[in-house]
């Protein structure tokens, strides 16, 4: 690390002092990236690695402020459970200090999250002090591994690291961080914001059920009395049977995770497929995650949102897999119902014939046969429908709860009859921090 007495240290210098160091790193910050653990892995795999001492503050917060990032986080946990690091715990740590060899450089850490860091030598965060006392008082202060001075503290006895940051802290932080996930922020003026545990939840599934879709048939072929067709025939003709559907087969797959399925052979597993099941699935994911609050619509735990996006997932790839199937015998499952429409109103068409089916004839007098080809094509034109007949779609839509609906009473009544467990735990959180920021491009969220 060659660094000037005042100079800029970034994630940047921070990882290429990492790269350089031979004997001794000393890493003490309130979080971590990526690309610096990226550095320090590479580092350990030298025949003769530098002896690595990693403090930091593993508090949610320092992610959510932008000290650290979450990828960094898992990344600095991977680590220490591959190398058998030990990782060291300072709450409240908001300095960065880096030892590399013979060096120290203290500097204030970039909350990432609010501003960007400097890269401009003119703008310096850290102060760069050679080997001398204050090396030495640095690396007893902290502890630092490959001293092994009489005078040195235990890690347990160090002024800044002394707890053990375990594999469980680390978690529970990642845990927090999945819940409620960082924003970017703006510090230019603070406010009272809140965090719901609950969110709005608009799903529906729509152009999905071929067995309600019906086509205009013209007036002037609505003749006879056939009995077969009063089931049917209203004006307009179903396209399937009401008590039929199209079924299909498609890859089955694992409705928790997404995984697919394999049968013995190790083939991918497949499973007949109709809009019935599709109906069945829909309700099934509305039972399994959705919670009716009346007059406020369907709303979901955010404890539950990992697992409802996976199920969101599986049900749209079975929705997609049906609509390609289902496409594909569609045009039999048309050119089928128009023979049979065909068949039943031709007896009545006969009686009466449309002028305007004469021009399908090329006699002076038309056979059955003429008339049947004129009915079957003129159908055939009505039942040309193209892909909005049969477009399943999936729409999700999430909107969070307003601070006006959570303190309004009635909703909180509603609420706790819905959701019995609230009562105890609370629906949300109120805290001071700052606004979050809008990015470019983006609108603000609506509330």
């Amino acid at each position: 690390m060659h660094l000037t007495t005042f100079s800029v240290v970034n994630e940047d210098t921070l990882a290429a002092a990492v790269d350089h160091c031979r004997e001794r790193l000393v890493y003490i910050a309130p979080g971590i990236t990526e690309k610096i653990v990226a550095a320090m892995a590479e580092a350990m795999q030298r025949a003769q690695p530098p002896a690595l001492t990693v403090i930091i503050d593993a508090d949610p917060e320092v992610c959510r402020l932008g000290y650290g990032t979450v990828d960094g986080l898992k990344a600095l946990q991977a680590l220490a459970t591959g190398q058998m690091l030990p990782i060291r715990y300072q709450p409240g740590l908001r300095l960065g200090v880096l030892v590399a060899d013979d060096q120290i450089a203290v500097y204030s850490p970039t909350p990432l999250l609010i501003e960007a860091g400097s890269d401009r030598a003119d703008q310096p965060n850290a102060i760069t002090l050679g080997a001398s006392n204050p090396l030495d008082r640095v690396l007893k202060a902290c502890a630092a591994e490959g001293e092994f001075d009489s005078t040195t503290p235990l890690p347990s006895e160090a002024e800044v690291g002394a707890v053990v940051a375990t594999p469980e802290l680390l978690q529970k932080s990642l845990n927090e961080l999945e819940r409620l996930p960082p924003k970017p922020f703006d510090v230019a003026r603070t406010e009272r914001v809140y965090n719901t545990k609950l969110q709005y939840v608009d799903f529906e599934v729509t152009g999905y059920k071929l067995t309600a879709r019906r086509v205009q048939i013209p007036t002037d072929l609505l003749v006879g009395t056939d009995k077969t067709l009063e089931a049917r025939l209203r004006n307009s003709f179903s396209l399937l049977e009401g008590k039929e559907s199209l079924v299909v087969q498609i890859a089955d797959a694992d409705p928790d995770t997404g995984e697919p399925r394999f049968d013995k052979q190790g083939k991918p597993s497949m499973v007949n497929y109709s809009e019935l099941a599709i109906e069945e699935e829909r309700k099934k994911i509305y039972t399994d995650f959705l919670t009716p609050v009346p007059g406020h619509g369907q709303l979901i735990s955010k404890m539950r949102r990992n697992a409802f996006d996976t199920r969101l997932e599986w049900f749209k790839a079975r929705v997609a897999s049906y609509t390609v199937a289902v496409k594909q015998q569609l045009d039999q499952a048309v050119e089928a119902s128009v023979k049979d429409l065909t068949q039943a109103l031709l007896p009545g068409v006969l009686q009466r014939p449309p002028a305007r089916l004469m021009k399908y004839s090329m006699s002076h007098a038309p056979t059955d046969d003429d008339y049947r080809a004129a009915v079957e094509a003129e159908l055939s034109q009505a039942f040309n429908l193209g892909d909005r007949f049969f477009q399943p779609t999936v729409k999700v839509i999430f909107k969070d709860l307003t601070y006006e609906t959570i303190t309004d009473e009635r909703f909180v009544a509603h609420l706790k009859k819905s959701f019995p467990g609230l009562s105890q735990h609370g629906f949300f959180e109120e805290h001071d921090s700052a606004p979050e920021l809008r990015l470019a491009g983006k609108a603000a969220p609506a509330h």
